[in-house]
């Protein structure tokens, strides 16, 4: 059987992978599809494009020119849907602009110099406050990781710069590894966390490796590749810079036209490729390549690696014996610039002799950095911020009374049991470890420490009376050589007597760092399961998001049954726990998210109580409503600036040690977009529904009823018969009798919509497409066509 003859651009190829990418965010990563930012951006880079060329070249061009002209534009608009996230129409219209009009305007020897997508987003963040990236959108799953590289591969081996990915990636992993797991010391999990990110390998097959704008030459290409990758590195590693591949890309893109002149080699020119292959013979061949045996080992590794290693060693300092356990905190952090404040909840129950908490920090506190404030601040935010129940009444059809409809929040209790707490012993200065600076502030003792090396630490805390479980070093060591300082507290019994009350107030501090994290690695050491954070964010730009975990929105604005209003507690527990397995537990819960600016008087929809007033907002930290960073003590009406942006952000965040093995990092983004996790339930009518309107409306009751239960499902993964709410009254009441009454006839499909959840057979199957495309281009024998 002679082989047949099949001519292909090869920039189908990336085309096809990019769709493809896209389509695994929205369906699988449960990204929010900005519909009208990706149409914007390919619709205004085709047309760009294709009116430039048409003025070049005097004459309309035609559809069947495309690969001349449209190719190119098509790619650099798909990798703006990819990675440029706006809420305005007219920054992805700049965005398009930009990137078709700069290979014009930027060009040496007849070729542009810049990565067209790039520049176009690196020019929108610097010159517009509307548009942001975010690094952690892809997660770190091991599916992706692997789909990323093969499909990259087929990629950048039709195009012939696999040199350039290959040096780039050997060269950044290499030095993540030297500093993560060398020379920090951190396990094995948080340096593959960090290298198995799909943000970085999207990076190395799709971006670095643009034929049209890397270096002619092989060795060119190699120099250029470790240059990006070490600057990359010491921006993200030292600076604390985000994205820092994506600037350094374009900073570097001046050096080609160099690179060029010193190593001469032969400019890239796109030539379709001609594969020849027997569909019956290739199948038989292809599952006895060697190679795929090996795709298959690599496949088994990469899994057992992501099930297995991603284990780590952190640790509570607790006294001797004791038994102190977290299983919710409570933090609000308030960020702007450099500038951080970190308010830390204690809910801890007791003998007061036995609290003690330890915390990394990137300074050294001064007594001023450091304040008390009164508990009930958390109380506000939570009460405010919580998810929240929406309560409706139907209007009966056969007559006209108008109901009140009543908005009503039946919040969760939330379950704050204990705060994190660590060990503090007897300031004894060991040869290791100096103390910075001591304090007393409100009722409670302060050091400030710094350590050598961890040993001399663990050393010091076992001496003063603390059990440290084996292997505590090894995630003391890392802070420690990260140059953090531990900030440490215990009660100080002489002033608590002083004060009322039998509940220890939060500690406030304050200080300048560009590292905006949570150190949570030191709080996981003796954990017993999961442990919940809820993090209170105030930004002056907009909302918070990790950047080294997925930040997900919770399902919000479903419709569910009535009998959820007796334990609204009960169904938001079973809905956070089936999401965030859903999600792949590696993530943040988004549960709220508004502009509480003072000028702001629309703060919620529902509000479920008081929003936090100008001084509960100043109370927690948000100084710049005072004007005066270095007092944010009180607030003064007539000299606050009410003018001034607050923007509200809580995240629940439910972390092991095997989901999350490094400490959380965040960004502060422009994305204003309110959001809130509410939830309706909405009451029948009563009366009379003799009337054919009636009639109608007790039909669609029913159906309504189905939906309702079906959404149930949807969200919490529970069907009716196990729902343990149902059946808490023994008297079955008449709404429950109804639900009962259609739950054998309602499917569990929901409305999906807005909520994909990646289930891993879906995800597993995408892989395997991706290794027999790789499989098949293997088998192809590609002739360039003259």
């Amino acid at each position: 059987m002679q082989p047949q003859q099949i001519a292909i651009d090869p920039r189908w190829f990336q085309v096809i992978f990019q769709a493809i990418f896209l389509s695994y965010g929205i369906i699988f990563l449960d990204w929010k599809a900005d519909w009208l930012h990706y149409t914007i951006s390919i619709t205004a880079c085709l047309f760009f494009q294709y009116s430039i060329d048409s003025i070049k070249t005097g004459r309309l061009l035609l559809p069947s020119e495309f690969k001349q002209w449209g190719f190119s534009s098509l790619i650099s608009a798909m990798s703006l849907c990819l990675l440029l996230k706006t809420n305005d129409w007219y920054i992805s219209l700049l965005a398009a602009f930009i990137t078709v009009t700069g290979k014009y305007l930027f060009r040496v020897n007849g070729r542009h110099i810049f990565n067209p997508s790039a520049l176009g987003i690196v020019a929108v963040l610097l010159l517009t406050n509307k548009a942001w990236l975010s690094p952690a959108q892809w997660g770190s799953n091991a599916v992706i990781f692997f789909l990323v590289v093969t499909l990259g591969t087929i990629v950048i081996t039709r195009v012939q710069r696999l040199d350039i990915s290959l040096a780039f990636l050997f060269t950044y992993v290499g030095l993540l590894f030297v500093r993560q797991v060398l020379y920090l010391g951190w396990p094995i999990d948080f340096f593959i966390h960090s290298v198995s990110t799909g943000s970085l390998l999207l990076f190395t097959f799709f971006m670095i490796s643009d034929p049209k704008t890397a270096p002619n030459h092989w060795l060119a290409r190699i120099i250029w590749a470790v240059l990006i990758a070490f600057s990359a590195f010491y921006l993200s590693a030292f600076k604390w810079k985000y994205n820092t591949l994506l600037w350094v890309l374009v900073a570097a893109a001046p050096l080609v036209p160099l690179f060029n002149m010193i190593f001469k080699g032969n400019s890239f020119e796109w030539k379709n490729s001609s594969f020849s292959f027997n569909p019956i013979v290739l199948i038989k061949r292809i599952t006895m390549k060697p190679f795929l045996k090996k795709i298959t080992a690599l496949i088994l590794m990469v899994i057992l690696l992501s099930y297995d290693v991603l284990a780590f060693c952190g640790f509570y300092v607790a006294k001797a014996d004791g038994t102190l356990k977290n299983k919710t905190s409570q933090v609000i952090l308030v960020r702007d610039g450099n500038r951080n404040v970190i308010t830390m909840y204690n809910d801890f129950k007791g003998n007061f002799k036995d609290f003690a908490m330890v915390v990394p920090v990137p300074v050294v506190l001064q007594k001023k950095d450091i304040k008390v404030v009164d508990q009930s601040i958390f109380n506000i935010l939570n009460e405010y911020s919580k998810p929240r129940l929406v309560e409706y009444y139907d209007e009966n059809p056969c007559n006209r009374y108008e109901y009140e409809k009543s908005d009503k929040s039946l919040a969760p209790r939330s379950a704050m049991d204990e705060v994190v707490v660590m060990g503090y012993g007897n300031a004894r200065k060991k040869e290791s470890v100096r103390i910075e600076a001591k304090y007393i502030v409100g009722e409670y003792d302060i050091l400030i420490l710094s350590a050598r090396e961890s040993n001399g630490l663990k050393n010091w805390l076992i001496e003063n009376g603390y059990k440290i479980p084996s292997g505590a070093e090894e995630v003391l060591d890392p802070y420690i050589k990260s140059n953090m300082k531990f900030f440490v507290v215990k009660v100080n019994e002489a002033e608590k007597k002083k004060l009322p009350g039998e509940f220890l107030r939060p500690i406030q501090i304050r200080f300048d760092s560009p590292k905006f994290m949570l150190p949570i690695r030191l709080g996981m050491a003796n954990a017993d399961g999961d442990q919940d954070m809820i993090v209170y964010a105030f930004t002056k730009k907009g909302r918070i998001e990790c950047t080294n975990y997925r930040t997900v929105e919770l399902p919000t604005g479903k419709n569910i049954p009535l009998f959820v209003q007796q334990n609204f507690g009960a169904f938001y527990s079973n809905l956070f726990q089936y999401q965030w397995y859903k999600e792949g537990k590696s993530i943040s819960m988004l549960e709220y998210a508004w502009d509480v600016s003072p000028k702001n008087y629309v703060k919620c929809d529902p509000c479920v109580g008081n929003p936090p007033s100008q001084q509960d907002l100043v109370q927690a930290g948000v100084w710049w409503l005072t004007r005066d960073w270095n007092n944010y003590d009180d607030v003064n009406d007539e000299e606050s600036d009410y003018n001034s942006n607050v923007y509200f952000t809580r995240l629940h965040i439910r972390y092991n040690r095997k989901q999350f093995p490094q400490d959380l990092i965040f960004q502060t983004t422009p994305n204003t977009e309110n959001y809130q996790a509410r939830y309706i339930i909405t009451h029948p009518a009563s009366g009379d529904f003799s009337c054919e309107a009636g009639k109608k409306y007790l039909r669609d009751l029913k159906e309504r009823r189905k939906n309702e239960l079906a959404q149930l499902t949807y969200l919490t993964g529970k069907t009716y018969e196990n729902w343990d709410m149902a059946y808490e009254d023994q008297h079955v009441s008449g709404t429950e009798a109804a639900y009962a009454a259609v739950a054998t006839k309602s499917d569990s499909n929901g409305d999906n919509s807005g909520n994909n959840t990646a289930n891993p057979l879906g995800l597993y199957a995408v892989a395997a497409a991706g290794l027999i495309i790789l499989a098949l281009s293997q088998r192809f024998r590609m002739r360039q066509i003259p």
